[in-house]
């Protein structure tokens, strides 16, 4: 069994793990990713957009199951296509597996899948599991990593579940790391920048609120008590103050005098320091800054960012899950027989239909894709009769030796 029965610490000793199977771990995971710096940072657009963008980027490239046969790459039949294409689990789509995995990592630095295996030791579902708690353990007798997951109850007792896995029973994926080991997220990275924002958010909250008026100070030439100032300050607010308010015109009696205190909107730069922040959130996660509403909109432009962002930005996160989850679900002997997986990036290059056009055209005539591939990447079914398996290649083009012998020979 990999849970135990005890006090969790000493300063909390009513807090006790109850041992339990896989499916009523996973039953009682209700985890909500909330976290107060979650909340708040998904306040903020651009954090938010930056999520979003990266994690459905990603989770949106179907998976394809390959394997190296010589010189060939061939797309083969394997009993993991409807896992991995389908439906991982009883719950969820493959998509949502691994949009929630990026998630996690996104977030708190690390995402983490459960494979679940059948007696015969295939994989029969894909789970993901909640990052926040989750802690790292190294067994030094057996040079064994384990993790260790915690699952609260609503149990009167507050009793916790914990579940321990090993590193072979987990998909990870790493936002950022530095060790090859702990996982760096956002909220990690870009803390300062979230928590100044969040700041001006909040002053922008209050400024409108106020009906877009800034505070100032009441003066008057008599001697007020701690009431009479309670009193006056009131008043003034409640005629002042609030977007109903706005643009009213006060009238002052008894020699009071209003002068009005701090900076303006414009003056204190509040815009430019929102730009500032959907730099800064570019900079941290490598999304073009057009991507989050901000900077040039031109279209050349764009589009030379967007497959900038995907062809390098996103070069790095997609060859980790490859290679991670080609090693844990193939086993020995297929990988050994050449089996990989691969995310079909070509779904968010297609651009318009002249550009693909142009493109398919390219890479036909120099004999790199077949009529069939093309078609596939279309969602096409090949020519029949095998007419589209055969590689074509312009007459224009030889071999650089062939023009040097023709030269040699006085063709």
């Amino acid at each position: 069994m990999f849970l135990k029965r005890g006090l969790k610490n000493n300063k909390d000793p009513a807090t006790i793990y109850e041992v339990c199977d896989v499916e009523t771990f996973f039953e009682r995971v209700r985890e909500k990713v909330d976290g107060r710096s979650i909340e708040t940072a998904e306040k903020l657009s651009p954090v938010a957009a930056a999520h979003r963008i990266y994690t459905d980027t990603i989770a949106s490239m179907p998976w394809m199951i390959r394997q190296k046969r010589g010189e060939e790459r061939l797309e083969v039949d394997h009993y993991l296509s409807p896992i991995l294409k389908l439906r991982a689990n009883e719950y969820m789509t493959a998509f949502m597996v691994k949009k929630i995995q990026l998630s996690q990592a996104f977030w708190y630095g690390t995402g983490y899948v459960y494979i679940k295996r059948g007696k015969d030791g295939r994989v029969t579902e894909l789970i993901p599991l909640p990052s926040r708690g989750a802690q790292r353990f190294f067994d030094e007798r057996t040079g064994t990593m384990w993790y260790s997951f915690v699952a609260e109850t609503d149990l009167p007792e507050k009793k916790r579940l914990e579940r321990k896995f090993s590193e072979s029973e987990l998909l990870i994926f790493r936002f950022e790391s530095y060790d090859g080991y702990t996982g760096r997220g956002l909220l990690d990275l870009a803390s300062p920048t979230i928590r100044i924002d969040t700041y001006a958010q909040r002053y922008n909250e209050k400024f409108y609120a106020n009906g877009a008026r800034i505070s100032g100070i009441v003066e008057t030439a008599a001697n007020l008590n701690v009431e009479s100032r309670r009193m006056i300050r009131e008043e003034f607010e409640s005629m002042a103050t609030g977007l109903d308010n706005a643009f009213r015109v006060a009238v002052l009696d008894n020699g009071l005098k209003f002068t009005p205190m701090g900076l303006s909107q414009k003056e204190a730069e509040y815009i430019e320091s929102r730009q500032f922040t959907v730099s800064e959130i570019a900079r941290f996660t490598g999304i073009p800054e057009y991507m989050l509403q901000e900077g040039k909109q031109s279209y050349q432009s764009n589009e030379q960012q967007q497959l900038d962002f995907i062809t390098n930005r996103l070069a790095a996160p997609i060859a980790q899950l490859e290679q991670e989850w080609s090693y844990k679900l193939f086993t020995a002997e297929e990988l050994a027989a050449g089996m990989y997986l691969k995310l079909n990036e070509m779904v968010k290059l297609r651009g318009d239909e002249k550009a693909r056009a142009e493109f398919y055209q390219r890479m036909i005539s120099l004999g790199v894709l077949s009529q069939d591939e093309v078609r596939a990447l279309e969602d096409r079914s090949p020519l029949p009769g095998g007419l589209g398996k055969r590689y074509w290649m312009s007459k224009n083009f030889d071999l650089i030796e062939k023009f040097i012998e023709d030269g040699e020979n006085g063709g």
